[in-house]
């Protein structure tokens, strides 16, 4: 079941994104904003911070949102890139799930899939957030001990862990 705006509220006043803007709080999802920390694998330096990335065709980066979100032991987290941003042909094409007990920035995968650059800005809305609840919490949780949890607590854009 999709968690509702109400419960939204709660979980953003509870602590659950920092920072929470209830303005962000839609019907059924909580919008989340791209920061200014950026990875870019045709870049040098690949990693930087600006308030802004020109994304040419093709071209790939890392990003994370500003917000540090905690994802309850009870819940399962879904992102999906701003419609938008789809029909400006940019994707998030790959992870997109925070499993319950996930807490951290979430790094976010973006292409160009355009004919043409496109500027992204650090602090534009780029994904939300949809709350599943789970018919109960799981016996290991992400962050628990003998879970296998590389990027629990990660702070801005992450690069991959082994």
């Amino acid at each position: 079941m999709i968690k509702p705006d109400h419960w939204i509220h709660l979980w953003g006043e509870g602590g659950g994104a920092e920072p929470f803007a209830a303005a962000q709080v839609n019907s059924a999802s909580y919008d989340v904003r791209v920061s200014d920390h950026w990875i870019c694998p045709t870049r040098d330096p690949a990693e930087f911070a600006a308030a802004s990335i020109k994304l040419f065709p093709g071209e790939v980066v890392l990003a994370s949102t500003r917000e540090y979100v905690r994802i309850p032991r009870d819940v399962a987290c879904d992102l999906k890139l701003k419609s938008t941003l789809g029909r400006l042909w940019i994707n998030h094409s790959l992870a997109g799930w925070c499993d319950p007990g996930f807490e951290g920035n979430i790094t976010l995968e973006l292409q160009n899939l355009g004919p043409e650059p496109f500027v992204l800005e650090a602090g534009r809305r780029i994904a939300q957030l949809i709350f599943h609840a789970m018919e109960s919490e799981p016996e290991i949780a992400y962050g628990d001990p003998g879970a296998s949890s590389h990027y629990q607590g990660q702070t801005g854009t992450t690069r991959a862990r082994d």
